[in-house]
């Protein structure tokens, strides 16, 4: 009767814990089954796309000191980029921006172009969205119509968020970026002096990944 009872009581224990001792699941879903994170994909990507880029001035700084109507107002724009997705968490690549920006009527059309590199760290949550910290720098021109009256470096500080559809993805990005402008003499003669500029850029990107 001890021997049988044994039995029992072991029989007992082994159906209750199947997998044998190992670390206790405490996070149950739907059926008590254990919600587990997808592992992060190892796959290599080409990630590129193009986007609709708001380049808001913060401030002129000493471009508008001198004159009353401002030369570099707000304005917006395309932008197309490509790079390097080595894994989830990391992006390398490189952009060109060209933005429509408001001269105050001292352009016919003032066009300012960018061309910069950027660095996106990832921060996959399991789901469909990621957050992420982007950085980058660059030069860009400025000019009337397609021309570059002035250039300079430029720097890119931001955050954002990555939305999975299925297939390409959303991204979602808002960056502070200083440029700073040589001195110049716009179309109508007037002088312009050198100086840092302030900008707050919005971006609505649409991205594909291709597998390497």
């Amino acid at each position: 009767m001890a021997l049988t009872s044994a039995l029992v009581t072991h029989a007992g224990v082994a159906k209750a814990d199947p997998l044998g001792p190992g670390p206790q699941r405490t996070d149950l879903g739907a059926g008590n089954e254990p919600l587990v994170a997808p592992p992060p994909t190892l796959h290599e990507y080409l990630q590129y796309g193009v986007a609709l880029a708001a380049e808001t001035v913060a401030s002129a700084g000493p471009i508008c000191s001198n004159v009353s109507n401002c030369i570099l107002g707000s304005g917006g724009g395309i932008a197309a980029r490509a790079g390097w997705r080595p894994s989830a968490q990391l992006y390398i690549g490189g952009a060109y921006e060209a933005s429509k920006q408001d001269p105050n009527q001292l352009y016919r059309l003032g066009i300012l172009q960018q061309a910069r590199f950027e660095m996106r760290r990832y921060f996959p949550t399991g789901k469909e969205i990621a957050p992420f910290a982007v950085v980058g720098a660059g030069v860009h021109g400025y000019g009337n119509e397609w021309s570059i009256d002035t250039w300079g470096p430029d720097g890119t500080l931001g955050v954002g968020m990555e939305v999975e559809l299925g297939g390409p993805v959303l991204e979602l990005t808002l960056a502070y970026r200083p440029m700073y402008f040589r001195s110049w003499v716009d179309t109508s003669t007037l002088s312009h002096p050198g100086g840092i500029a302030h900008f707050v850029s919005l971006e609505v990107a649409l991205e594909a990944k291709d597998a390497l």
